[in-house]
């Protein structure tokens, strides 16, 4: 990484050879003639060892990530989805307005339909949110490997640049979605409006299969597009081939740590989000589901839910994704080398 934060170039780096040669073996003499060598240490000045990383490596170095530098990891995503998250709360309340206004002549029928607006806008906001922060946080990621902590002013001034790629990066992955869920699920669909139920449901629940499975194969493939926008500088195109590039041969690995990160942070997400869900259903139990007052309420702890949830496990993926990125960089293409390099001839400076 150069001293402007960028990662260097892509390709093959001077790595010093292997040694094929067997050494020869120690004598007595040479033992007692000579010190012994003292035991290599791995270079780390920064969350992680400067060598390909291995699971536990890189699910720890997310975590002292956060730890390293909370205000610009945890500040910054907080600060995001408040951008987000204020305007999808005040919209979902209106849409909440709306719809309870509308369908109030329609029964208690239409009760369960109320808070579907909102959860949509929410979700909706919440994606624009983490699809800027997945490659705002990487940039402190990466600095923190060489033991650097950026602040949120820092961070956003050498990465602002890069947000509307990123926001192309998730238009192309949501209409990639939007046409594999036409083309696998839609025959299926057709054949149940025709009336025509058993070659319909056969045909859905073999598209649903089919969907899964390519939605999965494809996040994957483009897991790294986010990291190489941001670090190399790339455009949207070209960040999608280095992904697919970074992530030849290693898909399963790449795969199974993005799931394991997944599984931890919904956990997490789970367990910080009970208080607020316990405080949801309260309301929507004692001012009745139907409730306009009730809904509204409900709509905004929602949010905030949503918004303190995200602030700490938005991080926590984004940083399993950024060492990711650099762990296989280092055994592609010898990054650890130039990280080595650089963290010696431009150090961070002392905390």
């Amino acid at each position: 990484m150069t001293a402007t934060g960028d990662f260097p170039a892509p390709g093959p780096q001077d790595r010093e050879p292997p040694r094929d040669q067997p050494a020869a073996a120690p004598s007595a003499a040479g033992a007692m003639a000579y010190p012994q060598t003292p035991v290599f240490t791995w270079h780390k000045p920064g969350i992680v060892p400067l060598r390909p990383l291995q699971l536990g490596d890189i699910l720890d170095g997310a975590v002292k990530a956060i730890r390293f530098n909370p205000k610009s990891m945890v500040g910054l995503s907080a600060i995001v989805l408040a951008v987000f998250l204020v305007p999808s709360a005040a919209l979902g309340m209106a849409a909440t307005h709306l719809v309870t206004t509308s369908l109030s002549s329609l029964g208690t029928g239409a009760e369960a339909f109320l808070g579907y607006p909102s959860l949509v806008l929410q979700s909706v906001f919440t994606a624009f949110a983490t699809a800027i922060l997945s490659g705002l946080l990487v940039y402190v990621v990466g600095e923190a490997v060489l033991g650097r902590k950026p602040d949120i002013g820092t961070t956003w001034r050498a990465t602002r640049g890069r947000v509307r790629s990123l926001l192309a990066l998730m238009f192309v992955s949501g209409l990639f979605s939007l046409l594999a869920m036409i083309l696998l699920i839609g025959p299926g669909v057709l054949l149940l409006v025709n009336k025509d139920t058993g070659p319909g449901v056969i045909l859905t629940l073999l598209g649903l299969l089919g969907f899964v499975v390519v939605a999965v194969a494809f996040s994957t493939k483009i897991s790294l597009a986010a990291p190489a926008i941001v670090l190399e500088g790339h455009g949207v195109v070209a960040g999608l081939r280095r992904s697919f590039t970074l992530t030849k041969g290693a898909f399963w690995r790449v795969l199974g740590i993005t799931l394991v990160a997944g599984v931890l942070a919904g956990i997490a997400g789970t367990l910080l989000g009970l208080p607020f869900s316990a405080v949801g259903t309260g309301i929507v139990l004692l001012s009745g589901q139907g409730s306009e007052s009730g809904l509204m309420i409900q709509t905004f702890v929602a949010h905030l839910s949503a918004l303190l949830t995200g602030a700490i496990t938005t991080p926590f993926v984004a940083a399993v994704t950024g060492l990711l990125y650099i762990d296989r960089r280092m055994r592609l293409e010898a990054l650890d080398v130039v990280l080595i390099r650089e963290s010696q001839s431009n150090p961070a400076p002392p905390l």
